[in-house]
């Protein structure tokens, strides 16, 4: 096992303490604070938008002549406890902790000492900026499942005072330093065409059908009893199923084109990174919902590119930084670039990296072994449908016309293989560990060799058989960790030993260079 000598492992960042006589993790003077009082605006909005699929089965079953008296009640019931949590929620600053006191039932106190505070992030809400307001969320690398503390709601004019005020016992570097910044990229309106091909769309649409399929289920068919819906459902079985497909597929690609670059516009417009001093990254993007992310480039530990076939196949690609301190909830990687060109994703996380070498690096093959793998999954994934096509047919599902679609089945499994093989390898840098696998969701992570904490071997039973195993090497950057798969046992172990034997090295400059200052 190697790792960071300098990266101590120490227990939870937010301490959490429950009940009206939770003692107080620091025994201070410091007054409790209250948000801005418009929270008590935001708040009965935000559960009543949260509300409107109830509110909506409620007008669908009036119009239907039902009458469910339970939508309007717990609507009201959420516009209540909206108004009782800007008097529930209080927080103080103190010279050592900074606590958040909330809950209207199950009174809470969430604690967390101001040097371990990584970050101070902002989010702004489109219902946020109409009241001028935003959210303050403090990073502090806390464990998956903790509640993060946050303010909400802040007035914009009092974030950079709560965040100076926040970072005052932070390392120097983690604060804006007063340099100019020196800007690294700026989002263009043309990277939007690359959106369809990010299948956001489809995801949306996939959404909106299963809310509409919940909603149907109230009051036994609540949809598919209006006129409406009825006389559309008439209209579509009377076409023929060839044109009914058509058509329908024709318009899925439309609308979900559609609905993915409007997303993108509104969650990737503005989008800017820059540097602010010589350790520090700001990234801000959004229009509707405004975004600002603050990192600290001393807790880098990588990069990660993304390329999904889709993007690939366009030239396109998407950044993300690999980091230690952003809690788990975001899987310890950054957005660096959105999906755009990828000559731009690569100079942006090159210029984070302070190289390019590890992100154009030639990779090292896996061997043949590896190669028949990707090809006997692929063929038996194309047998695992052939045999349910054949049940099918034997049932009576489907008609001998089924086996058509292997014409495209077969050759598509063969050349997704191919491309899962010319995407597999890994490389070795001074410094730095590299990998790349996949071919649907290609990604190539390169992770600084001093940030790993651990290594994990893991051997299937046909991985045994084929004399392959996957190396995996982990991090302190959340749940992100680096998958070597089905690389040949015998270079599993030179691996770890060429990288544990450079930190053991690094580690005894540093000792040495520690005991030289001290004398």
């Amino acid at each position: 096992m190697t790792g960071d000598p300098d990266a101590v492992v120490e227990p939870d960042a937010v301490v959490e303490t429950s009940g009206s006589d939770a003692p107080d993790a620091d025994p201070s003077t410091e007054p409790w604070r209250r948000l801005n009082p418009l929270m008590l605006l935001v708040h009965p909005l935000r559960e009543l938008i949260r509300y409107l699929p109830v509110l909506l089965i409620a007008l669908i079953a009036g119009a239907a002549g039902g009458e469910p008296w339970w939508a309007y009640v717990l609507s009201g019931l959420g516009i209540v406890f909206g108004i009782l949590r800007f008097f529930t929620t209080t927080y103080r600053i103190t010279p050592t902790h900074v606590q958040v006191r909330r809950g209207v039932l199950n009174r809470r106190t969430l604690s967390a000492p101001r040097d371990r505070i990584r970050s101070v992030d902002v989010d702004s809400t489109i219902l946020h900026r109409l009241f001028g307001l935003a959210i303050v969320k403090v990073g502090t690398g806390a464990s998956h499942g903790q509640d993060e503390l946050e303010f909400n709601a802040v007035a914009l004019r009092d974030v950079p005072t709560l965040r100076s005020e926040l970072l005052r016992l932070a390392p120097p570097s983690d604060v804006e330093g007063s340099e100019r910044p020196v800007n690294l990229s700026r989002w263009r309106p043309g990277w939007v065409k690359y959106a369809p091909l990010t299948l956001s769309g489809v995801a949306s649409i996939v959404f909106v059908a299963i809310a509409v399929l919940q909603i149907n289920f109230f009051e036994g068919g609540i949809l598919t009893r209006l006129p409406v819906v009825k006389q559309g459902i008439d209209w579509l079985t009377r076409l023929p199923l060839t044109t009914t497909a058509l058509w329908g597929s024709l318009g899925l690609i439309v609308v979900a084109s559609a609905v993915a670059m409007v997303r993108y516009a509104l969650g990737y417009g503005r989008f800017s990174i820059h540097r602010a001093g010589p350790t520090t990254l700001h990234i801000s993007h959004g229009l509707l919902r405004a975004r600002q992310i603050t990192l600290d480039e001393t807790r880098l530990r990588g990069a990660q590119l993304s390329e999904p076939l889709s993007l690939r196949l366009a030239g396109a690609a998407s950044a993300h930084a690999i980091m230690t301190g952003l809690g788990r909830q975001r899987g310890g990687v950054a957005l660096l670039a959105p999906p755009g060109p990828r000559e731009e994703a690569v100079r942006i996380a090159a210029e984070v990296l302070h190289t390019s070498e590890p992100l154009d690096v030639p990779l090292t093959e896996h061997g043949p072994r590896a190669r028949r793998r990707r090809y006997t999954r692929a063929a038996s994934f194309a047998g695992l449908l052939a045999a349910a096509a054949l049940v099918l047919q034997l049932a009576g599902v489907v008609g001998p016309l089924v086996w058509w679609a292997f014409v495209v089945i077969v050759p598509a499994s063969a050349l997704l293989a191919a491309d899962r093989w010319r995407g597999l390898g890994h490389a070795l840098l001074p410094g730095w560990l590299i990998a790349q696998s996949g071919s649907l969701n290609r990604r190539r992570s390169v992770l600084a060799t001093d940030g790993i904490i651990g290594w994990t071997i893991r051997r299937s039973f046909f991985q045994r058989r084929a004399g392959l195993a996957t190396l995996i090497a982990t991090t302190a950057a959340g749940r992100h960790r680096v998958i070597i798969p089905d690389l040949p046992e015998s270079e599993v172990w030179p691996i770890i030993e060429a990288i544990s034997l450079r930190h053991e090295e690094l580690i005894g400059c540093r000792y040495l260079a520690r005991y030289a200052a001290a004398l």
